[in-house]
């Protein structure tokens, strides 16, 4: 079922409810435009190179971490590119795999699909153990200060997101915008929690890396929360290939796409309930400081905050096809594991995961592919745990909270 709002009735209560912050809020703002403008110059001044890099080896030998020397920019810009985490033609082999199950079937049927979520390949991709570890600490960057947030970082549950094989001089951008929800940051009870410091008109103190209302806030069509989007590279890309672009200022971006859409008079586009659209006529300041990641090949790891800005060049002059697979960095934590409950029904019947049946109302051609459907047998141990098809272990050194979490995810997946 398509998920339905009262789109009229939810942007006259979020007007009236920030109306008297005005004043506050329009000082935050102030104060806000003269330090993005400044990072934006930077960004503009080094492109590319803005965005943080790190080889997988090093996460391995910084004992599963993001390296120290990375650290800090990562979490200020939002995103990380690790690379080398997949050998390549491991990659290009699962890509073929991909490839065969997406093209086969769309011939068999005579329906275009713009990409498939539930390709063996795609499957043993997330499952390949160099990934989780990457998974784990992307996951690690997010912190709980109140120490009550049920949730587990070191142990990653997957969300079924598809993939992109675009052909040199095919059409395929999009627009700047940012996903995990929308109007949501401004009405709904728990999430517009996220961004309190922002509503108490003071930006600087937004910490993007709390977990807190992360993990019970389910939003129509976002149920499952994604601390970081992310995909592995299937093939060469970088600047002019039809490839990602960023917004690499994390909190100053965020606290301008919240603040900016409450206070410019001009501005009478409000976001939908699954993601707010950022082009340029709406929020130019975005639009200058996205810049395209640095060149990545097969195998390589891209991944951006939650609430990062980001598009897709229009243009994709390269000589080879732009691919990637989605695959996100998730956490455990119950709202992820009642999900999962409902993507098991989705994943048996080969459609879309339940997000995009919520938001198009049907399963996607996917559903009448015979060809190739993977079982969970064909997954890995590694692959159904993630996919709660099996019970996550209670390890001797997990603390007594985790443990609690571990016991409680499983009860809800029926263990």
């Amino acid at each position: 079922m398509v998920a339905h709002w009262d789109q009229k009735g939810v942007i006259q209560k979020v007007k009236e409810d920030y109306q008297p912050k005005e004043d506050v809020l329009q000082a935050s703002y102030d104060r806000l435009l003269t330090v993005i403008k400044e990072k934006i110059a930077e960004i503009q001044r080094q492109g590319p190179k803005f965005i943080p890099e790190c080889d997988f080896t090093d996460v391995e030998a910084n004992n599963g971490q993001v390296p120290e020397e990375v650290l800090q920019r990562v979490k200020d810009t939002g995103c990380l590119i690790i690379h080398n985490v997949i050998p390549d033609e491991e990659v290009l082999q699962r890509k073929k795999e991909i490839e065969d199950y997406w093209y086969g079937n769309q011939e068999r049927l005579g329906v275009k699909a713009r990409g498939v979520m539930n390709a063996l390949g795609l499957f043993k991709l997330r499952e390949h153990p160099n990934l989780v570890k990457c998974i784990v600490a992307a996951n690690s960057l997010w912190h709980d200060p109140s120490g009550d947030v049920e949730w587990c970082p070191t142990k990653p549950m997957v969300y079924l997101d598809g993939c992109r094989i675009r052909n040199p001089g095919e059409e395929g951008g999009m627009l700047a915008h940012v996903d995990s929800g929308g109007i949501e940051r401004w009405w709904h009870d728990e999430y517009k929690q996220c961004y309190k410091a922002v509503w108490e008109g003071k930006w600087e103190e937004l910490d993007s890396y709390d977990v807190s209302y992360r993990t019970t806030s389910p939003l129509p069509t976002n149920k499952f929360f994604r601390a970081f989007q992310g995909w592995i590279a299937m093939s060469e890309a970088g600047q002019d290939k039809g490839t990602i672009r960023l917004c690499p200022m994390l909190k100053e971006q965020t606290a301008y796409y919240l603040l900016k859409q409450l206070l410019d008079k001009e501005l009478k586009h409000w976001p939908t309930v699954h993601s707010m659209s950022l082009r340029n006529e709406l929020f130019p300041l975005i639009n200058d400081a996205l810049v395209t990641i640095p060149d990545v090949q097969p195998g390589d790891y891209v991944l951006w905050h939650c609430d990062l800005g980001h598009s897709v060049e229009y243009t994709h002059n390269g000589e080879k096809d732009s691919s990637v697979a989605y695959i996100g960095a998730s956490p455990m934590c119950p709202m992820n594991a009642e999900y999962l409950v409902r993507q098991h029904e989705t994943f048996l019947k080969g459609g879309k995961g339940p997000d995009f049946v919520d938001r198009d109302g049907d399963g996607g051609p996917e559903a009448d592919f015979t060809e190739s459907r993977p079982a969970i047998d064909d997954l890995s141990d590694i692959g159904k745990k993630m996919m709660g098809f099996l019970p996550y272990e209670v390890n001797e050194d997990d603390d007594e909270k985790t443990r609690e979490v571990t016991l409680k995810c499983n009860k809800i997946l029926g263990f």
